[in-house]
């Protein structure tokens, strides 16, 4: 089991090396989702702030979550918009774009723009982030604070780095577990050899 990264969150985030000069848009992140396994994890980060929450038609509101990604191969992260209508309990994508830092490149990701019938645990988490605001904590949803994008893009190694300190350990704690399950019960009658 994870323990809750809020203890570490805080010293990540003004740590990063753009935190004193970080600029550009600012969001109210919110660390809505994770998954992987170790040194392959993926982190979902939600935009809280109001000004960034979009209404579209017929109650619909447009949230953006961002999945950070800690393979090399893979972009730094993907931007999806994602539209929620809470009225409904649905929820879709609407589009999503691929960004990688070290080419300074943006491209298309495919999405299916359909409302999902049995969507994703993400996907699931980002409608929850918006519909549920009061039940954040409950479903394991961390503030990562008001702060620019750039320096949310530098602080996600950090976060990567809780993680594989908790499935490192995790790791350990399967093989000790093993270990016990394989000794013999102390004051247990011995099996009798083949002979």
């Amino acid at each position: 089991m994870l323990k809750p990264l809020g203890p570490w969150l805080p010293a990540l985030l003004l740590c990063s090396p753009l935190a004193a000069q970080a600029e550009g848009p600012s969001g109210d992140y919110w660390l809505i989702h994770q998954q992987g396994s170790l040194y392959k994890n993926e982190i979902f980060v939600a935009d809280g702030d109001p000004a960034n929450i979009y209404d579209r038609k017929n109650g619909v509101r447009s949230l953006g979550v961002y999945e950070f990604y800690e393979e090399g191969a893979k972009p730094t992260f993907t931007a999806y918009d994602v539209e929620i209508d809470c009225a409904k309990n649905r929820v879709r994508l609407n589009g999503a774009q691929n960004y990688d830092k070290f080419y300074n490149d943006i491209r298309p990701k495919k999405v299916s723009k359909e409302w999902q019938k049995k969507p994703e645990a993400w996907i699931a988490q980002s409608r929850d982030f918006l519909c549920k605001p009061n039940a954040h904590v409950e479903q394991k949803m961390y503030p990562l604070g008001k702060i620019p994008m750039a320096q949310l893009v530098s602080a996600a190694p950090g976060l990567f780095q809780l993680r594989n300190r908790d499935h490192a350990k995790n790791l350990i704690l399967d093989m000790v577990d093993k270990g016990f399950e394989q000794m013999p019960v102390k004051n247990a009658p011995a099996k009798e050899g083949v002979q």
